[in-house]
């Protein structure tokens, strides 16, 4: 699982780590960043199962910064504070939990429980996801996506009956979509495993999708390709 952290002061905020890495095992990626302005466009194109967020900072408060990034659905979020009067904002803001500071061992454990649960609850992943292109929002169903294509800053989705360009990177809906469903073959293509009809094991592999494309498969993606559709 991932997590960052977001506090203006580095000391507490290496010392959250490092205590996230000696007592929380199931989260294995902890990044920092101390801006909350730096942290709303990082978290445009990179998601995290856990965000653990100082209250007060000198940009915006950990309310404001809420109420101005986009998270996901099952992302939770923990406060961090030094005063405990906080604590009804946090809810209020619809946090997990908060911790206080200086962070207690019980504390942060209790509080990342807490986050997997809800993540747990909020992570099966739903029938339908929501495209935006610039101007409107289209409603698909993954059934029906065949395949989707990396274009610069874009992306392209291709479904059995039409095309929609979205207006983010491949690797923000790689995060959306049924994990159990949609497999990377390639940096550009995120392919829908129940729409390939069949893979080419040459020395250049590659996929053949039920309307006919060829999608390639790089050296780096093939293996995790052949053991997600049994092909040993």
């Amino acid at each position: 699982m991932r997590a960052i952290i977001i506090d203006d002061e580095p000391m507490p905020a290496k010392h959250l780590r490092e205590m996230i890495r000696q007592y929380c095992f199931e989260i294995d990626t902890v990044n920092i960043i101390q801006s909350p302005l730096d942290a709303i466009v990082h978290l445009q194109e990179n998601e995290y199962d856990i965000v653990f967020l100082d209250v007060e900072m000198p940009e915006m408060s950990g309310v404001e910064f809420l109420q101005k990034v986009n998270l996901p659905r099952n992302t939770s979020v923990i406060f961090s504070t030094a005063y405990s009067e906080y604590a009804i904002d946090a809810f209020k803001a619809n946090a997990t939990h908060y911790i206080m500071k200086p962070v207690q061992e019980n504390e942060l454990v209790l509080a990342v429980r807490k986050g997997l649960e809800k993540n747990s609850r909020q992570n099966v992943a739903p029938d339908t996801i929501s495209v935006f292109d610039g101007t409107e929002y289209s409603i698909l169903n993954q059934k029906d996506i065949l395949y989707l294509k990396a274009d610069g800053s874009y992306t392209q989705f291709v479904l059995h009956d039409r095309q929609v360009l979205a207006s983010k990177r491949l690797g923000h809906f790689e995060n959306k979509l049924n994990e159990n469903q949609f497999v990377r073959c390639h940096n550009s293509y995120l392919v829908n495993t129940m729409n390939i009809d069949k893979v080419g094991k040459q020395k250049s592999p590659y996929i053949v999708m039920k309307n006919g494309e060829t999608i390639p498969v790089s050296s780096s993606k093939r293996a995790e390709l052949e053991n997600r559709l049994g092909l040993h």
